[in-house]
């Protein structure tokens, strides 16, 4: 549940902790606010906002930055405490902006596999949407978007993870890979062909479509 940081007080002054630790987690993955806005969903001048302490920042939205920028509980803490050197230790020195060395990282481009529109063909027939999937897996509330969309790397443990998160096995995920096209990718193509034809034609399928549909 989303809780806003603007009670009391005290909660006052946990805002500006939170402004004051979110900027240091980008500044520690050496990310300009530009590319920061890459991986979330917030344009540079929002979070520019939030880092100077000029927005709410509710506890969701922190754990949102936390969990992009790759930090854990203890690494918060860490940054809270002014143990920068503890933290220092998980970041290569020769690493440019980007995370292009990390194994968990997220691309700027996106970089769909098959792998990919497997998991979001596994998500759409467990009737989920992507923030509850994220939910059910214990990742950041947009991580299963981040994947789906090909903005992060997939290793063979977080598959796993994934998959039997929802419910299915590893064979079907194999058996999935290997057809030519999975459903939700027909719907699509159904759908776009849809809308490219005319209005005539589409009134001389619909009975087709609509007694296909009820059989």
């Amino acid at each position: 549940m989303e809780m806003s940081i603007t009670e009391n007080k005290s909660s006052q002054a946990y805002i500006s902790e939170f402004a004051v630790i979110i900027k240091k987690m980008r500044l520690l993955r050496k990310l300009r606010r530009k590319q920061a806005a890459h991986f979330l969903p917030f344009d540079h001048k929002n979070i520019e906002r939030l880092e100077n302490g000029r927005g709410n920042i509710s506890i969701e939205q922190f754990k949102l930055f936390q969990d992009v920028y790759g930090f854990t509980d203890a690494d918060v803490e860490c940054i809270r405490s002014g143990k920068y050197k503890a933290i220092e230790k998980i970041i290569e020195p020769k690493e440019k902006i980007t995370t292009k060395n990390r194994k968990d990282r997220r691309f700027c481009h996106r970089k769909i596999t098959r792998e990919c529109k497997v998991l979001k063909e596994l998500r759409i027939q467990k009737g989920l949407d992507q923030y509850s999937a994220s939910k059910d897996c214990k990742f950041g509330r947009n991580t299963i978007g981040f994947i789906e969309n090909g903005r992060v790397t997939l290793t063979e443990k977080k598959i796993r993870h994934i998959v039997e998160t929802y419910g299915f096995t590893m064979e079907l995920f194999h058996q999935l890979l290997k057809q030519p096209l999975l459903r939700h990718e027909i719907v699509e193509q159904c759908q776009d062909i849809l809308e490219r034809l005319d209005e005539n034609k589409l009134r001389v399928i619909f009975p087709m479509l609509q007694s296909m549909a009820n059989s």
